[in-house]
Order: structure tokens, then sequence, then C-alpha cells
């Protein structure tokens, strides 16, 4: 999986470069540049919305428009009609052909009438109640060319929506528009492209892992998805372009799909059930209180109402992850510190887009895609936060498998170990046919040591006598806690002359030490060797058990060996 999140990472960074690249060779040459003429704008606001192009041209010329010197794009919700009119100077002899592009693709209408020396002469209507079918320019962004005379001619727009109000108004050359066109592909190639990467990747992970917050973060990528490709105009333009319903319809819809998903992606991310109890308790409330709020709103049919509270919704919704997060990590859940920031990236990227939209700092595209820019980072790092979250349960796992076959004082391996440890070297050792001895160890007197001194002397001398057997054997040596006092020694390729010559060693090692309060111990030690085609391991290990035994009847402290007649003989 690490090689699938590099590979991931990567490709994400390959594909960003290269919009880059692109972005600054466009930006270069200044003829392929588009203009916002928003600060060349006169406005009107027909709270009546009654006036006709005519008698709004006249209203202008009688000078009843205000000059756009603040260099406004955004009313808000209005139900007032904006006239806006562009005066035009063509200083040359020749018609000037240009194009005119509005940057939004959600207003509902859109007309635009063209005057010249005083005259109507052309008009045009390319909002969202228009489908591409109709549209002269069936570009994503509504648009419009018109070849202007020589002298002044004058644009005149009417803008009506149910939508938020925000009026962008670009004019350039063809070329100029095609280059832009050309800067925006290269854009949400990247954002899709790496919108893309990070659903695949987590969806490979939840396949592998099975864990639910897996699966909740794709849905929350996917909706987030499916909103922005909807409130770009994608969505019109390319899928559902001759349904007007569906364009004025999905934005609201998927709206509420990605505020429902990021709810659910924020319980279910955050190991709320562990480090927010109380939160996790209400999260049924949570999720039946907000589908009742959308069921209210939605059966009201007011799309301008139902957008405006959905707004105010993701906009406390930002803020609760936040909370929810803080809280998380001030319970120490190691995940928050990845949830966090990632929130705060994408709450401030749809804060500068926000502010760029309403006019508080200058707007321009790239402000404007800040809610993009700062979701494809939050999205990344909330991916790279799932990772390390993979992480930390495969190193979970890894110790909980360690832990369960170890044994905790000694830290021998105990008995649970055995078959899964010495099964590969014995199937080796019967391919090769080489010996296998076995050496079972028992403390002597070892209840007295318990009786007399306490259970934690008696764990004082097992743990001595744990490093002992670990300092002495080698690295492809088996060493177990087989019982109480009882230790297992597996030697693979070794005969029964070098296991009873370790096995003496031990022994004698193991007297000479003195323990504190106890004194020195002894142990008895049953070494038993074989080829695996002589005798299966567990019966092997019956015969060390019997050499034990009789170790322990002839005196204790003493090292017993059945030698190859005597294992010839139990076969």
């Amino acid at each position: 999986m690490s090689r699938c999140r590099m590979l991931a990472i990567a490709t994400f960074f390959l594909v960003i470069c290269s919009w880059c690249f692109y972005a600054i060779a466009n930006t270069s040459s200044s003829e392929h540049q588009i203009q916002l003429v928003n600060d060349q704008l006169y406005l009107l606001k027909d709270k009546s919305s009654n006036l006709n192009p005519q008698n709004a041209f006249q209203a202008y010329q009688r000078n009843e428009f205000k000059k756009n010197t603040e260099n406004k794009v955004s009313f808000g919700f209005t139900q007032s009609t904006i006239w806006a009119v562009l005066p035009f100077e063509n200083a040359s002899q020749i018609a000037v052909q240009n194009v005119i592009k509005i940057d939004n693709a959600w207003l509902d209408n859109i007309d635009l009438y063209f005057f010249s020396a005083g005259a109507l002469v052309s008009q045009v209507s390319i909002g969202d109640n228009v489908p591409f079918s109709r549209r002269l320019r069936q570009e994503r962004m509504p648009s419009a060319a018109f070849e202007f005379p020589s002298g002044t001619s004058h644009v005149l727009f009417r803008f009506r929506s149910e939508d938020p109000m925000t009026i962008p108004i670009y004019l350039g050359s063809e070329r100029a528009m095609l280059s832009a066109f050309a800067e925006n592909a290269y854009f949400y190639g990247a954002l899709y492209g790496g919108l893309l990467i990070l659903l695949i990747y987590n969806l490979a992970l939840f396949f592998y892992i099975r864990e639910l917050r897996y699966l909740l973060y794709p849905i929350y990528l996917m909706a987030f998805t499916a909103f922005n490709f909807t409130y770009t105009g994608h969505g019109f333009w390319l899928v559902w372009s001759g349904s007007v319903t569906m364009q004025q319809w999905m934005m609201p819809g998927l709206m509420f799909c990605y505020l429902f998903s990021a709810v659910l992606f924020t319980i279910g991310f955050l190991n709320t059930r562990t480090f927010l109890p109380t939160l996790y308790g209400y999260r049924h409330l949570i999720y039946v209180s907000l589908l009742i709020i959308a069921g209210l709103i939605f059966l009201s049919g007011n799309r301008s109402l139902i957008i405006m509270i959905q707004l105010i919704m993701l906009t406390s919704l930002s803020v609760w992850m936040v909370v929810v997060g803080c809280m998380a990590l001030k319970n120490k859940d190691p995940i928050a510190k990845f949830f966090i920031p990632a929130i705060i990236m994408g709450t401030g990227g749809a804060t500068f887009s926000s502010f760029a939209t309403w006019g508080i700092i200058p707007y321009s595209q790239w402000a404007f895609r800040g809610i993009e820019v700062g979701m494809l980072l939050e999205m990344s790092l909330l991916s790279i936060s799932l990772g390390f979250n993979f992480k930390l349960a495969q190193e979970a796992r890894i110790r909980a498998e360690s832990n369960a076959l170890h044994d905790p004082l000694t830290n021998l391996y105990n008995r649970r170990a055995f078959s899964k440890l010495l099964s590969p070297s014995w199937e080796l050792g019967k391919r090769n046919n080489t010996p296998m001895s076995i050496m079972l160890m028992d403390l002597d007197w070892f209840k007295r040591i318990n009786d007399q001194f306490g259970h934690a002397a008696g764990d004082c001398v097992l743990e001595g006598v744990a490093k002992i057997i670990k300092s002495r054997i080698r690295d492809s040596d088996i060493a177990l806690r087989w019982g109480g006092e009882e230790f297992l020694i597996f030697l693979p390729t070794t005969s029964i002359n070098q296991a009873k010559q370790l096995a003496e060693e031990l022994r004698t090692q193991i007297e000479q030490i003195s323990f504190n309060k106890v004194g020195s111990v002894t142990i008895s030690i049953g070494v038993v060797s074989a080829t695996p085609d002589q005798i299966d391991l567990d019966k092997l290990i019956t015969l060390a058990d019997e050499a034990l035994y009789s170790a322990k009847e002839q005196g204790r402290n003493t090292v017993k060996v059945i030698n190859e007649p005597k294992l010839s003989a139990n076969l």
C-alpha cells in the first residue's frame, strides 16, 4: 500500500506541475489574456423588474446608471434585476471581433443587447434557462461574440437569478478566449485528475481493510466532486445540456449531499466512538435532523431560499468540523492532528473565494478558484491521514500478533507460537535430512521458591534464566516458555552431542548465578535429537519430556539424553 500511496502522490504532483508550467507559459503573452471589465461597467438595480431594454438604455443615457468604481462582482441573493452597461470604444477604422464571457455557470437569465450609434442591433440570451442546443456558442461559461463597428458601442446586460448574483464579465479576442479555455482545461484536468487518484487510492484501501472510515472518505470526496462538477458548469455543459430543470436543481441537491456526507465523514473519520462518545451517541439524531431540514426546505420549492439556507449550513459546518476536530485532538485522538489543518485548508480556500466574490479582496479567476484549490489540499491531507491511520493500524496489528506469541514476563516465545515457528524449520530439515534437537528444561524446586520468597522473586528467577538462554542460543534457534517454570529450546541442524554440550553449559551457568534473596538455583534438562524422517515433531517432544522426567528422577540438576538406541526403541 505504501507504493500505491507514493505513486498516487507522485502522479498528482506531476499533473499539478504540468498545469503550472502551462499556466506560466500562457501568462507570458499578454495578447492571449482576457480582461475583467467589471470596473468599466455602469450599474442599475431594477427592484420592480419592469424595465425593458430600450427603457434601460435610455436610463443609462440619462446618467441614472452608476459607475462600478469598486469593481463589484457580486450582489448576493437579490430578487431585483441587475442591469449593466459596458461602453466599448473602437478607435480603428475597421470592425473588431470580441467575445464577452460571464464567468459564472449558475445564473438563470442573462440577456445581452448590443447598441451601435444608439440603436439596438443584436441581442442574445445565454443564461441557465437556455439549453445548450439553443446557444450560438456552446461553451461551459455563457458567452457571446460581437463585431464592434468603428466608434462607440454599448453592451447592455440584464441579469436575473434565484442563485447568488455573481457577474464576473470578461472581454477578449477569440484567440484570448481559446487560451483561457485551455488554461481552464488544464486546471480542471489537474483538479479532477488529482481527486480521481485520491478516490481510487482510498477505495483500494477500503476494499483491502474493510473499515468504514475508508469508505466514508471516498463518499465525501465524490460528493464534493459532484457538487463542484455542477456549480462550475461542467455538468450542464457535458451531461445534461438539454435539461434546464436538472441544471437548476442539481446544484442545491448535490450541495446537500456534500453537506450531509461531510457530517457523516467527520463523525466516522475521527475516532468519535472512543474519544467523543457523546457526539457518537447523538450521531443518528444529527443525521435525521439534517434530513428533516432538507425535506422541509426542498418542499418549499423556493430555490433561492434553499441555496441560501444551505450556504449558511455549509459555513456553520466548516466551523463545527474544526471544533469537533479540536475536541478530538484534546482527547488524544491521533488522527485529529491531520483532520484540523485539512479542514482549515478547505475552509480557507472557500473563504478566499467568498471574499473575492463579495469584493472584499480583488476578484480574479485564481481567487475565485480558491475553494477548489483549498478542497484539493484538504482532500490530499485527509488521504495522507488515512494512510497514516492505516500504518498505525498495521503496527498495532503487528504488535498484537507479536504479543500473542510472546510471554510478557520472559519475552520468550510462548507455547502458542510453537507450531507457527517450528513447523517451517522442521519441514526444511525434512527436505535436507538434517538432525533436529530439542531441549526441555525445568527449574528445580521452583514451587518452594515461590512459597518461601514470593511470586515476585520467582518471576525474577524466570527472567534471569530466560536472559541466560537468549544469550547462549543462535539466531536460528527458537526458545519458548513452555509452561510455568519449563522452557523449550528447538535447535535446528544440531546433533545430539552439540545439543548435550549446550545443555551442560546452560545447566552450569544457571547454577553459578546468584539471584537476590533466592541465591542459586538449579535446572534439569532433557535432550533428544533425530532427523525428521525418523520421527514426527510431536513424538520428539514427548521423548524430550520423558528425558526431563528421567533427569528429575535421577536427582535433578542434571542433563538426561535419550540416545539413538533409545530413540529407535521408541519408534
